[in-house]
């Protein structure tokens, strides 16, 4: 079989030809100038390719209505964000990004766009306060939590006496029944099957009268007195700001979030839109659709808000899935032995290659390579670690979770075979979680029944348990050589093993800190790391959900204690530390319990890496994300795993993602290989525009300064 470096380096010339010919470069190395865009205005000079991305971006700004850059996290975005749409010519730009990076795109922007002017928004009356008629730059930076956020409300409705036939019921207490009815028109409410309305389900949507069509819900008085930003600034500002970038373009995916229909609103509002990512894709066509849908307004035209399974048969991978047996059809033949048996229609990972076609007009794929090429090592690693198994004196760790796992097996068998994955999720949480919170016990429950499907004893906490011990010695060998580590780990509510894997690492003489979501405010979090960093610790504790996008967190080791079954989420917050200005070599340590289901879901993991590489190698350099954020399809091969059993090996899990590490930098050799004219390599393809003219502002001395990004591939 021919791998993708060989391919590329027997045809890439031919395949490069092709490709200009059917779709000719706007933008390239020699037209760079072609277009006036006077980069030495900024106040920080672009390192690497970042000027030819700032470029590329302002023409295709000024070309189309929807521009996407999609670069890996370390290659600057905000940055490049901010300098293309000045360099574009626009002076009133609306930036929608996470709380907790709003201030960090208030100093880049600031340390970057000469003479602007940045105000970070949080209620109508900071937008009220906004100045328009000014002649330099305005960035208005804007929280996507304050963009979405509205009032509390409460079903709305009145009661009245229930009359029928003109007598009035009474209840079984002797007193007069009442319903539910509509305050405008007072007619009684009723369900799709006739049922009245009871508040419960008034209070879990809101519905409106049948009769009149009044809102059957009201703001509650009694909660946050607020309008959604993104709300105000459609209805009472549209066409104020001349462009929205949008931050973390991936977060924004969901067909029915809050934050995505106030992304989408903000965007109808606006009169162009620069989207920054550093994970486009999901691993799913699925996960793609919205996205494009919300910004490119080309999509629009050719797909309807409701066309999302059109999207995916058009691009996606599909599995038809029939099951057959003698008690599984669902229909027989009238006059025939015929029989009918249901199939479903599952999307599997992937995407096709067709896709490009919305894309690579108007999208900026960026390598982290391309901006700074004498990055320090990056190197992973996997250990896998034998459980305890005791001294003979009282159950073992090892014992306690084979007779967790035996009862639960059973138990989620049975499940399955009857059509039901109620089970998948409370076997999942407990045979991943027990492991590592030995100590605290477990205790499965069947929500259906109440009734206890299996459990494991909590084991003595006056002992270090193996995964533990290595943590420990790992960070004081780390320390011994001038080294932090960052530690990932995924259990922090109800089977929180926080408190215990601090008192281990400082009994043990490391000086250790942790971050909570509900401790430190979002937009605080970066200051709050970098003064603990300040003061000396040496290991953090976190869960990779709260940091793995926008945050620099310098941290020369970086060891995930838990496993993150999401891809998508281990890709992003791995590379947290692997960023320009990085001047020391990273690690990355994947710890997980060997002959356990952690092993287990470390072995799809890898594998789903590989196939997340293969994706974002048909779609260029586009750093897509693999297998999406909420890991349903990993859930169903994780119990698929169930029955096959096989035992998972330190060796075949380093195998993977070394093979697809090389997979990776083979392919970028090949590439780099390649003596190819600057024409055949286009950051923005599309149709020819006239260049345009900006206006020129005063130019101030270059300096350089952080670069921010974010989301970086796994491997």
């Amino acid at each position: 079989m021919t791998t993708l470096p060989e391919l590329l380096a027997e045809h890439g010339e031919a395949i490069t030809r092709a490709v200009l010919r059917a779709y000719p470069p706007v933008y390239t190395a020699r037209t760079r100038d072609n277009w006036g865009f006077d980069l030495s205005s900024l106040k920080r000079r672009p390192m690497g390719a970042q000027g030819d991305a700032i470029r590329a971006a302002a023409v295709s700004l000024q070309l189309h209505r929807g521009t996407n850059v999609v670069g890996e996290m370390g290659t600057g975005k905000t940055m490049i964000g901010a300098s293309a749409a000045y360099v574009a010519g626009f002076r009133r730009v609306l930036v929608l990004c996470p709380p907790h990076l709003t201030r960090k795109w208030k100093r880049e922007v600031e340390d970057t766009v000469p003479l602007a002017e940045v105000v970070i928004v949080s209620t109508i009356s900071d937008l009220r306060r906004l100045r328009f008629d000014r002649h330099w730059p305005l960035f208005v930076i804007l929280s996507r939590e304050k963009a979405k956020l509205s009032y509390h409300w409460k079903p709305a409705v009145v009661r009245r006496p229930d009359v029928d036939g003109g007598r009035v019921a009474y209840d079984d207490r002797g007193e007069v029944a009442r319903r539910n009815c509509c305050p405008a028109c007072y007619a009684p409410l009723f369900d799709g099957e006739g049922l009245p309305l009871e508040l419960a389900a008034l209070a879990r949507k809101k519905h409106a009268c049948d009769r009149c069509g009044s809102p059957l819900w009201q703001a509650d008085r009694n909660g946050p007195r607020r309008v959604p930003l993104a709300d105000y600034i459609a209805r009472r500002m549209p066409g104020v700001f001349e462009l929205l970038v949008i931050d973390e373009q991936h977060e924004y995916k969901a067909r029915g979030s809050a934050q995505g229909i106030a992304a989408g609103t903000l965007a109808e509002a606006c009169g162009r839109t620069l989207t920054l990512t550093g994970t486009l894709l999901g691993g799913y066509a699925s996960t793609l659709f919205h996205l494009l849908y919300r910004f490119s307004p080309g999509i629009r035209e050719e797909f309807g808000h409701g066309d999302e399974a059109r999207w995916v048969a058009r691009y996606g991978i599909q599995e038809r899935i029939t099951r057959k047996g003698d008690d599984d059809p669902y229909e027989d033949g009238r006059a025939s032995r015929r029989r009918g048996y249901r199939t479903r229609t599952v999307e599997k990972p992937g995407v096709s290659p067709a896709v490009l076609f919305h894309l690579i007009g108007n999208t900026v794929f960026l390598r982290l390579a391309d901006v700074a090429s004498d990055l320090p090592e990056y190197r992973e690693e996997v250990r896998l670690i034998a459980m305890d198994r005791g001294d003979g004196t009282g159950p073992s760790q090892a014992a306690a979770y084979r007779q967790l796992a035996d009862a639960l097996h059973a138990a989620v068998m049975q499940a399955l075979a009857s059509g039901s994955r109620r089970l998948l999720a409370a076997y999942l949480q407990a045979l991943l979680a027990y492991p590592d919170a030995c100590t605290l016990g477990e205790t499965v429950v069947d929500a259906e029944s109440g009734e206890v499907i299996a459990s494991a004893p909590a084991l003595p906490a006056d002992r270090l348990y193996p995964k533990e011990q290595a943590l420990v010695e790992f960070a004081l060998d780390e320390r011994r050589q001038g080294r932090r580590v960052l530690v990932y780990i995924t259990h922090t509510q109800s089977r929180d093993i926080t408190p215990r894997l601090q008192r281990v690492l400082r009994d043990a003489g490391l000086r250790v800190a942790t971050l909570k979501a509900d401790t430190v405010p979002p937009e605080r979090r970066e200051d709050w790391v970098n003064q603990r960093l300040r003061q000396g610790i040496d290991v953090l504790i976190v869960h990779p959900r709260i940091v793995q996008t926008g945050l620099d967190l310098w941290f020369e080791s970086i060891v995930w204690f838990e496993v993150e079954y999401s891809v998508y989420t281990m890709r992003q917050a791995s590379r947290r530390s692997w960023r320009i200005g990085q001047r020391h070599p990273v690690r990355v340590v994947y710890f997980a319990y060997r002959a356990a289901l952690q092993a287990q879901a470390l072995l799809l993991v890898a594998r789903k890496l590989q196939a997340s590489l293969i994706v974002e190698g048909e779609i260029g350099d586009g750093g897509l994300a693999a297998h999406g954020a909420d890991g349903d399809n990993l859930t169903l091969e994780l119990a698929r795993s169930l029955a096959s059993g096989g035992e998972v090996n330190e060796e075949s899990l380093e195998a993977l993602f070394a093979e697809a590490r090389l997979a990776a930098d083979g392919a970028q050799e090949a590439l780099d290989a390649r003596d190819f004219a600057p024409e055949a390599l286009p950051v923005v393809a599309g149709v020819g525009a006239s260049p345009p003219s900006r206006e020129d502002w005063i130019p101030v001395s270059d300096r350089l300064g952080s670069e921010d990004g974010e989301q970086m591939r796994l491997l």
